[in-house]
């Protein structure tokens, strides 16, 4: 009975040892995805600037391409 006994807390403890590593490697993910997360949120706040930075250079190229049609126009 000792023995069997003995073999059962054996077992039960592998089985505790291996739900800790499996528990680590679940915080680890966690930690890695809020990361990632993170990550993902500053460089899309980053591409939504640059997306606004190169429309107004955009919209001031524009608008002395205008400038200038309208002074060749006038010296025609």
């Amino acid at each position: 009975m000792d023995k069997s006994m003995t073999e059962i807390m054996e077992k039960v403890n592998a089985i505790k040892s291996e739900l800790d590593k499996v528990e680590g490697r679940v915080v680890t993910t966690r930690e890695h995805m809020e990361k990632i997360e993170t990550f993902m949120g500053q460089l899309s706040k980053e591409i939504i600037e640059g997306f606004h930075i190169v429309s107004s250079k955009i919209n001031a190229l524009t608008e002395e391409v205008k400038h200038l049609e309208s002074l060749i126009t006038k010296t025609k």
